[in-house]
């Protein structure tokens, strides 16, 4: 379970948070950190930081983009303590456990940590096709970058002690750079068949794009799906 699961952390501006959620991870077992345009990396810090978890540093995946770092998953899980605008699906740690320890094994699943001042972009949550967020106090519920990786992890951990092994699914899911190619194919379709017009596009493609995050269909609805949109005007 945890050897399909990647921490992927976007525009990290302090160099030890990445150390720090280097060692959050190693102690609960996961090993895969992928980091989009980190501001500082390497950096002694980070190393510092990491206290014993320097190898986690040294193998990270360094990417320019998150659609770079993500385009391989099939769930692709933001995690942002604020209600966001066509929100996918949302889970606590432990239902976000639970849920990745369903998928069939073959189904590589991120779990996106945005930045540390303001989270994920509208453009980045988008991206995901669930939502993970961390009760606590409503009237203080701010935490570090490096305690929410620890808390979420610890449920991924706890769940993999389980003797729960998923079945090998017969289904093939998309994966999150196939999903994105339908998107935009979508929308320049939708765009040519004048759906928009009258219409605030962001927001009725958004709420669109919202439902099929929230109902990802088999590869094999996604090609009839494409066989649709091709039937529209101009294409």
């Amino acid at each position: 379970m945890l050897n399909r699961v990647r921490i992927v952390l976007v525009n990290t501006y302090h160099p030890g948070n990445i150390g720090s959620a280097a060692r959050a991870m190693k102690v609960m077992g996961l090993d895969r950190l992928y980091l989009v345009s980190p501001a500082q990396f390497p950096h002694e810090d980070a190393s510092t930081m990491a206290a014993g978890a320097e190898d986690i540093l040294d193998k990270a995946t360094i990417t320019s983009s998150l659609e770079e770092a993500v385009a391989d998953c099939t769930y692709v899980i933001a995690t942002s303590a604020r209600p966001r605008s066509h929100q996918v699906p949302a889970m606590t740690p432990g239902q976000c456990a639970e849920f990745t320890a369903e998928q069939p094994e073959t189904d590589e699943i991120a779990i996106v940590f945005g930045r540390e001042r303001s989270g994920l972009t509208a453009e980045e949550y988008h991206r995901c096709n669930r939502h993970v967020f961390i009760p606590a106090n409503p009237d203080y519920a701010i935490l570090n970058m490096a305690s929410a990786v620890q808390i979420i992890t610890y449920e991924l951990y706890q769940k993999s002690l389980t003797e729960f092994n998923p079945v090998p699914g017969q289904s093939e899911w998309p994966n999150n750079k196939e999903m994105g190619f339908f998107f935009d194919r979508m929308e320049k379709a939708l765009e040519n068949a004048d759906y928009f017009k009258g219409k605030p596009q962001d927001i009725t493609f958004g709420k669109l794009r919202a439902y099929f995050q929230r109902n990802l269909p088999e590869k094999f609805e996604l090609s009839l799906l494409h066989g649709i949109v091709k039937r529209l005007k101009g294409n």
